[in-house]
This record gives structure tokens, sequence and C-alpha cells, in this order.
């Protein structure tokens, strides 16, 4: 009898997927019989807990995806200044995070299905079925292709103004970039990629073709107008007197404090987009901290951000403009 009680709890353990054996498992090296490579997606997790083991299986199973994140190439630099290289590290720090993050999500999708153990070790195996993780990401990408391409229809009609142009040709080129992980993603589950109806490139390109479009009659203070005609150059639009479009620039600050021997300046960068006859179009403003061990280095710190924030800024300003992505 007590034979027999040992027989099936040996069963159950087998059922269960779990083993206690001093010998580790065939499935330990990534290769599991039951979960062939052609239906599934697997990793191994190993740690001193169960908890732990299926943490670093999750982990080992994103980095399928994740692998040659540096290709990522979908930074969109509208202009180049001296922060230029700092620009294109942040634009691939977003694109990292983007496939990150669309990888976390898919592998949602994935379970533990084997375990085992002995004193000092735990082994877990995850698995990810293909075909439903393909299913996911088709319908996800289809979504996104659909609302691009209501949006560059919309972009395309002629009684719209400028801003609200670029604005959807913005929007549209932010759900293709959210689409390119997804679409890496896919490549590895099935081994394809699904064609954009509009690719970032061409997107990228419209975009440009319509700030090189702008013309604007500026107003500012004397100490910021160069800055603020810098950076309309910088966009690639151009400053016209009489324009139908005023774009005004004011930057207000706080008095300077001063606290444990370092002098600090508070205070914003606000662009304003007008027509003619005083309408305010768009708004951006952009609060700003500086702070110096010398108060006489203060306003060239001030002056130094403001130059290096507000081409960004403008392109920012014209891009504001909600514009309803399931036309």
């Amino acid at each position: 009898m007590k034979r027999t009680g040992l027989i099936i709890l040996a069963l159950l353990f087998g059922l269960l997927g779990c083993s206690t054996a001093s010998t580790s498992p065939q499935w330990s090296t990534g290769v599991a019989d039951d979960y062939p490579a052609n239906r599934y997606l697997t990793a191994v997790g190993e740690g001193d807990s169960r908890e732990i083991a299926e943490q670093r299986a999750l982990a080992a199973l994103a980095r399928v995806f994740e692998v040659n994140i540096s290709e990522q190439s979908s930074d969109f630099s509208l202009f180049r200044s001296g922060t230029g290289e700092a620009s294109e590290s942040s634009n691939r720090q977003v694109s990292s995070r983007q496939l990150i993050a669309a990888t976390e999500q898919l592998i949602e999708g994935a379970s533990p299905v084997e375990y085992w153990q002995n004193k000092h070790q735990h082994l877990v195996l995850v698995a990810l079925e293909r075909s439903g993780a393909e299913q996911r990401l088709r319908q996800k990408i289809g979504q996104l292709d659909q609302q691009t391409s209501g949006l560059t229809r919309y972009a395309a009609q002629e009684q719209l103004n400028s801003v609200v142009r670029i604005s959807a040709l913005e929007q549209a080129r932010q759900l293709q970039r959210q689409r390119t992980p997804l679409n890496r993603n896919l490549s590895v589950v099935s081994a394809k990629q699904i064609t954009a109806p509009i690719s970032l490139a061409e997107l990228e390109q419209r975009i440009r073709d319509q700030l090189a479009g702008l013309r604007f009659q500026l107003a500012a203070d004397a100490q910021w107008l160069p800055q603020l005609q810098h950076a309309v150059g910088q966009i690639g639009a151009r400053v016209l007197s009489g324009s139908e479009l005023q774009l005004s620039a004011t930057v207000d600050r706080e008095p300077l404090t001063q606290r444990q021997g370092w002098f600090w300046l508070r205070g914003s960068l606000q662009l304003t987009l007008s027509n003619n006859a005083g309408t305010v179009i768009a708004q951006q403003r952009l609060p700003v901290k500086i702070s110096a061990q010398q108060a006489g280095l203060i306003e060239q710190r001030l002056r130094n951000r403001i130059n290096s924030a507000i081409a960004n800024q403008l392109y920012r300003l014209l891009t504001s403009t909600q514009v309803a992505a399931d036309r």
C-alpha cells in the first residue's frame, strides 16, 4: 500500500511538470520535446527560489526579442545643433523603451510550464505559444496601420491649416514608431513582417515639407529674438514680415534665490502661435531651472538652456493640436 502511494505521488509530480530529481531535466538545456520550437518560444530560468527562477526565465525570453535593440532607427532629426549627439542618444533610448514595453506586453502571454528543484537549485521553463502571440501582434499592428492611414488621409485635405496638418502627420509618425517594435517582434514569432501603409521615412519627409512651407513674423524681446530666429531656421521654416502667422517668445523668471552656497533661478519659456487677427492657435510652456555657485553665471546658463530647448519646443508647439486617430 505504501509503495502504491509513492507511485501515485510520483505520477502527480509528473503531471504538474514538477520534479525534485537530483539530475536536472532534459528541458533545462532550453530544448523541450513537449514544446517544439516550431510552435513555442521557450526559456529557462534558474534561482534560489521558484519565484526568482520564473522571473529570470521570463527575462531570458524577453531577451530573445530585445536582441540587436541598437538597430532601432526611429530617431527623427528635424534639425542639427550642438546637442545633436545628445538628441540622437535620447531618441535611441526612446526606441529602446518602446521595444522593451512592446516585449513586456507580448510575454504576458507566456507561462511557466515545467518546474524542477533540488536542495540548492530551482529551474523553471516558460513557454510562449507562437500562434497566439502572432495573432495578438497582427491585431495591434492592424489597428495602428488603420489609424495611421486615417491620419495621413486627413492631413492631405487642402482646406486644413498647416499646424493641423503637421499635427496629424506627427501623430501618424508616433503610431508608426509604436508599430516598429511590434513588427520586429512579429518577425521573431513568425519569421514574417507586415509592410506599413506608409514608412516612417516618408512620414518624416512629409513633415519636413510642411515645415519648409511655414512663414512666421516674430515677436520677442531683443534678448530672445535671435534664439527664436535660429529655432525657426532649425526646423526648416522661414521668417517673413507680414506673415499670417505670428510666433512670439517670452521668458518669465522668478527672483534669484540662494541656498546652501548655490544660486537658483526658476522661470519658463513660453511660445505662442497666433494668426494675424490675434487669435491664439497654440501655446507651449517649458519650465526652466538654473543653478550656479556664482551669480554671474546664471544669465549665461539661462541663455544656453533656452537656446538648446527652443527648437524642440517650437516643434512641440506646431504639433500640439490633437487629431482624432480614427478618421
